[in-house]
C-alpha cells in the first residue's frame, strides 16, 4: 500500500484537486463576500427587483449543474483508479475491448446511413442525422473513438510482426499472416468509419494517428531486426489504405470542407466565451454554467433558433467555468503528458507490447487534447473513460509482491489428507 501511494501520489493529488473544485464551488458563502465576486451583480439585482432577501449563495451560478458536473467525474476517476491496479496483460485486453467497440460503432454507423435520417438506430433526438454517429450523438465523438482505436490497432499489428520475427526469422507463418490480415482489416474498418462520420477534425487527426503508428514502428527496437521488406510492405499497406478509400467518399468529405454556417460559429463562440471568462475572472462562473452565462454575453444579431451548448473549445470553457484554477490544472496535465511522453520515447526496452502500447496511449491523449480545442470530446462520458484508461496506461503497474492467500486450492491439495473421525454426539432422553 505504501509503495502504491508513493508511485501514484501525484495523480491522486490531481484527482483530489479536480474533485475539490465543484465541492468548493457549492459551499454557500457570506453575502458580503459573495457580492464582491465579479459577475454576480445580475443575481443581486434580481433579488432586489422581486423584493426578497437573498440567501447565502455559493460561488457557482448554477448549483444543480455544478453538482451534476461533479458527479460526471466519477466514471473516469473510477476507470483510472481501476486500470492502475491491473497487470500488463489485463491492460492489453482492455485495449482489445476499445477496438471491438470502435468496430461495432462503425457497423452501427453504416446501418444508420443505410436507414437514413430517421433510423431507429439513432439513439438520440439531437444528433447528426445525415452522418454516421455510432453509439454517440455527435460525429466528432465517434471520430475521436476511431482515431484512438487506429493507434491501438497499430500497436497490435506491430506486435504481430515482432512475434512473427521471433518465431520465424525468415518468413511469416500462416497464423501470423492471418493475424496481420485481421488487424489490417480492422484498420480499414475504423478509417472507413472516420470517412462516414465526416468529422473534419477527426479526419485530420486520423491521418496524424496513422503517422503516429509509423513512428511507433520506427521506434520499436524489435522491428529494426526484422527484414526491411516485410516491415515496409505492412506499413506501406497501412498508408495506402486511405488512398484507396478516399475516392469512395471524396464527394461527401469535400462537402464537409465547404462552407458550413453551423461550424463557422466556432469563431464567435470563442470570442463570446473569452469575453465571459474575462468578466468572471479569477474564480469562474461554476462548472456546468456555460449555457446561461454564455447567453448573457451573446450579441443580439448572433441569436437564432439554436443555442450554444458548449464553447467548442474546452480550454476556453474550462477558463470560463473554473477560472485560473482550471487553467492551472490544464497546464499541469499538459506538462505531465509532455514529460511522460519524452520518458517513454527515450525508453530503450526491446521486448514486449507494453512499451509501444504506452507510447500509443500518449499519442492518443495528445490527439484528444488537440481535438478539444475545436470540440468537446472529453465531455462525453465514453470518451472521458477511454481517456482515463489511456492515462492509466502511462503508469507501469505495481510489481507483483508474490503474496498469495494462505489457504488456496494448491496449498490444500499439497497437504496430506488426514482422516478425521466424525464427532461423537451424546444424546440423553429423559422420560
Amino acid at each position: 500500500m505504501r509503495q502504491a501511494l508513493g508511485q501514484f501520489k501525484w495523480p491522486l493529488l490531481f484527482i483530489a484537486a479536480a474533485v475539490l473544485i465543484p465541492v468548493l464551488q457549492l459551499v454557500p458563502m457570506p453575502l458580503d463576500l459573495w457580492k464582491h465576486l465579479p459577475g454576480r451583480s445580475v443575481i443581486a439585482e434580481t433579488y432586489i427587483l422581486i423584493e426578497r432577501d437573498q440567501p447565502p449563495s455559493p460561488l457557482t451560478l448554477t448549483p444543480t449543474a455544478t453538482w451534476l458536473s461533479g458527479l460526471s467525474l466519477l466514471p473516469p476517476i473510477a476507470v483510472f483508479l481501476g486500470v492502475l491496479t491491473l497487470s500488463n496483460v489485463e491492460r492489453r485486453y482492455l485495449s482489445l475491448l476499445v477496438i471491438a467497440m470502435a468496430v461495432a460503432s462503425v457497423f452501427l454507423g453504416l446501418l444508420q446511413l443505410i436507414q437514413g435520417p430517421h433510423s431507429a438506430l439513432r439513439f438520440y433526438d439531437i444528433t447528426n442525422r445525415t452522418e454516421a454517429v455510432g453509439f454517440f450523438a455527435n460525429r466528432n465523438h465517434l471520430a475521436a473513438l476511431l482515431y484512438v482505436s487506429a493507434l491501438l490497432i497499430g500497436v497490435h499489428l506491430l506486435e504481430t510482426l515482432a512475434v512473427a520475427r521471433t518465431v520465424h526469422s525468415k518468413r511469416i507463418d500462416a497464423n501470423s499472416l492471418a493475424l496481420l490480415i485481421g488487424w489490417l482489416t480492422a484498420l480499414v474498418i475504423v478509417m472507413a468509419g472516420a470517412m462516414m462520420a465526416r468529422s473534419r477534425a477527426g479526419l485530420l487527426l486520423m491521418f496524424i494517428a496513422l503517422l503516429g503508428s509509423v513512428s511507433l514502428a520506427r521506434a520499436d527496437m524489435r522491428l529494426k531486426m526484422l527484414r526491411p521488406g516485410i516491415t515496409s510492405a505492412v506499413i506501406g499497406t497501412a498508408i495506402a489504405i486511405p488512398a484507396f478509400l478516399s475516392p469512395l467518399a471524396l464527394y461527401r468529405i469535400l462537402e464537409r470542407f465547404g462552407a458550413d454556417s453551423a461550424d463557422n460559429l466556432r469563431i464567435p463562440f470563442a470570442r463570446n466565451t473569452i469575453s465571459a471568462a474575462m468578466a468572471y475572472m479569477p474564480w469562474g462562473s461554476g462548472l456546468g454554467s456555460f449555457v446561461p452565462v454564455y447567453q448573457l454575453f451573446e450579441p443580439t444579431p448572433e441569436m437564432g433558433l439554436t443555442y450554444a451548448n458548449h464553447a467548442h473549445n474546452d480550454l476556453l470553457e474550462v477558463w470560463l467555468e473554473t477560472g485560473v484554477v482550471g487553467l492551472i490544472l490544464v497546464a499541469i496535465v499538459c506538462s505531465w503528458l509532455f514529460r511522460r511522453s519524452l520518458a517513454l520515447w527515450n525508453d530503450k526496452a526491446k521486448s514486449g507490447i507494453d512499451l509501444p502500447l504506452r507510447r500509443a496511449a500518449a499519442i492518443a491523449l495528445a490527439l484528444l487534447l488537440a481535438h478539444s480545442l475545436v470540440d468537446y470530446p472529453l465531455r462525453t462520458t465514453a470518451i472521458a473513460t477511454v481517456s482515463a484508461m489511456l492515462a492509466a496506461f502511462l503508469f507501469w503497474p505495481l510489481p507483483d509482491t508474490g503474496w498469495k492467500p494462505r489457504f488456496t486450492a494448491e496449498t490444500v491439495s499439497s497437504h496430506k489428507r488426514v482422516a478425521c473421525p466424525p464427532p461423537r454426539i451424546n444424546v440423553e432422553i429423559t422420560l
